[in-house]
């Protein structure tokens, strides 16, 4: 495999000469990636490079091998036993028993912050306070018996 270089002459492909991210192999992954890759996860600070196909394993030290991945998805990958392809030229992840690992919603940004939270549940009529998570009995909320008969609810989704 021969040096790759961007147009100032700053290698972006080093094949199988080192598993060591250069610096300007560095700014152009954080440029592509702008932070943790795995699905659903927002998080843009404390992001390591993973070689897709690790580099022990034949993978090159090149863009189209790496991917952002924050410190606790990059646990993941490595001692959980998840995985990452790329499928013409999109990313795919799959937890340890196969299933694919699809992409969150992405979340509405929420432009005054809890002024206009309060505001839109006012204009629906929703009123939010230091009652509203408590049981008709005025118990605390069980989440464990909120989320397992929501989840007995929901037909079972295709992973694959």
């Amino acid at each position: 495999m021969s040096l790759v270089e961007n147009d100032h002459g700053q290698a972006l492909n080093l094949g199988r000469k080192t598993r060591a991210i250069p610096p300007a192999m560095r700014r152009a992954l954080d440029a592509r990636d702008g932070g943790c890759r795995f699905p659903g996860c927002t998080n843009h600070r404390f992001v390591d490079a993973h070689h897709i196909t690790h580099w022990v394993d034949g993978g090159e030290t090149a863009l189209d091998n790496l991917v952002l991945l924050c410190r606790r998805h990059h646990r993941f990958m490595h001692e959980y036993g998840f995985q990452i392809t790329r499928d013409s030229g999109k990313l795919q992840f799959a937890s340890p028993d196969g299933r694919r690992v699809v992409d969150a919603p992405k979340v509405r940004a929420v432009e005054r912050g809890s002024e206009q939270l309060v505001a839109d549940h006012a204009a629906a009529g929703i009123a939010i306070d230091d009652r509203t998570l408590r049981s008709w009995a005025g118990d605390r909320m069980d989440y464990g018996w909120v989320v397992g008969n929501l989840c007995a609810l929901s037909p079972p989704r295709d992973h694959g």
